[in-house]
């Protein structure tokens, strides 16, 4: 080691131990005895720190470790307040407006759990249901973005065709074993001649298992959107269980329910989702994000075998709207955007085309929920307001301590929090007391 190295290094530490012994010692009686610190342009008062620590804990804690809890939260409200002078990656923004977000999110699905409720002729319906098993015969027309992938054919292609399979059968034009040996787009299908059961209650998507349970042998419905694509199907039997029903089904049936069996909660909260779609005025356009994922594909953008990342898809260029929100078109961008100020959207991989669809639908219904409580008087903003700064204010501290750090490998978190409060003129006072 060379001795303007070893000079060096005695230097900075000795900086270190200056900074360590003036940093937290301003000491001083706030004029304004609701304040715990004070610093530049703000304050930790008794109430930031409540929230913070609850009081009977707080008093508990000896007086390094009270000095130590006030300084450490007049640091990290110093960091919030100076953020944009302070933090170096501004992506830190979406983060931060992912905690707004998220927690207006899960506000909004308190209040319509908690407006949930399982009426009698629905309980009546599910519980009559278990007690039959159905047989179908079943055509399913796949497309681009349907789960089940047909990589050459559109989802307006395939309604259509699905439209004209019904036509023919109606019109007697062909039989349905003549239109499932035609159109059933999977050998193994054509095999079994479309038949699916005998079929329980809840084992298909819902909106088939709601339909079919309300038919009778002969009836042919269609054509019916699921993931999955487009049906068409006819029921061929429906015959009553000889399983013994259990005793009390009912009630725990309702149990069940209420836990997210059947997939009742997620019908009830996607149809406030379409109230909030025609409140909003938002609709996607199918046809584009069909259009965006071929151009995906032709620039050949997976990586095997995670697909192609969500943060990705600007890359082909293509500036078609993929919605639209009251009278804004928003493309591509706009959904990155939204990917990164949502959950953990930023992070989704599409290995098919069915998995972008579903996401791109998803972060509609959460932005829409956004707005719907920025309109509504049901929730308590400050409430809300309070949780979500305490949470910002801990990603901030967070992501400041590490930014440091990663520039200075020797700094500490001590030494951190002691140049901000040389900086900030970070003052505590000398009475720690709530009382």
């Amino acid at each position: 080691m060379s001795p303007f190295f070893i000079i060096s290094m005695k230097k900075k530490q000795f900086t270190y131990i200056i900074i360590a012994a003036f940093g937290f010692i301003h000491s001083s009686c706030s004029n304004n005895n609701n304040d715990m610190a004070t610093y530049r342009g703000g304050s930790v008062t008794r109430s930031d720190l409540t929230k913070h620590i609850h009081k009977s804990r707080y008093q508990k804690l000896s007086n390094d470790e009270k000095l130590s809890t006030v300084q450490k939260l007049a640091a990290r409200k110093v960091i919030n307040d100076y953020s944009e002078e302070l933090i170096i990656d501004k992506s830190i923004n979406n983060k931060t407006k992912k905690i707004l977000n998220d927690e207006k999110l899960e506000r909004v699905f308190d209040y319509l759990l908690n407006k949930f409720s399982l009426s009698d002729s629905t309980l009546d319906f599910i519980y009559n249901a278990e007690l039959v098993e159905y047989t179908v015969q079943d055509i399913l027309v796949t497309h681009r973005l349907s789960y089940s992938k047909h990589k050459n054919r559109s989802p307006k292609e395939a309604f259509d065709l699905a439209t004209i399979i019904r036509k023919r059968i109606d019109n007697n034009d062909i039989t349905f074993d003549e239109a499932v040996s035609i159109y059933a787009d999977h050998p193994t299908v054509e095999i079994r001649n479309g038949m699916m059961g005998p079929l329980r209650y809840g084992k298909l998507a819902k909106e088939l298992d709601d339909i079919i349970w309300q038919s009778m042998p002969g009836d042919i419905n269609g054509p019916l959107e699921t993931k999955f694509g487009y049906h068409v199907f006819h029921t061929v039997k429906r015959e009553q269980r000889k399983q013994p029903v259990a005793k009390n089904r009912k009630k725990t049936l309702r149990r069940e329910i209420n836990n997210g069996r059947y997939k009742l909660l997620d019908h009830y909260t996607d149809s406030y989702s379409e109230e909030w779609f025609k409140i909003f005025d938002i609709e996607l356009f199918i046809e584009n994000i069909d259009t965006l994922w071929q151009r995906t594909e032709d620039l050949d953008l997976f990586v095997v075998p995670e697909g192609v990342s969500i943060l990705r898809l600007n890359e082909p260029g293509y500036q078609a709207p993929l919605a639209r929100i009251n009278d804004q078109m928003v493309t591509v961008d706009w959904f990155i955007q939204q990917a990164q100020q949502h959950g953990n959207y930023e992070e989704s991989n599409f290995v098919k085309a069915y998995f972008l669809y579903n996401t791109l639908i998803d972060l509609l219904r959460r932005y829409s929920a956004v707005m719907w409580y920025d309109i509504n008087d049901h929730f308590d903003n400050q409430k809300t307001h309070q949780t979500v700064q305490l949470k910002k204010e801990k990603l901030l501290y967070k992501h400041y301590v590490a930014q440091e750090t990663k520039i200075d490998t020797m700094l500490t978190e001590g030494v951190i929090l002691n140049r901000l409060a040389l900086r900030y003129d970070i003052q505590v006072r000398k009475d720690l007391t709530l009382d």
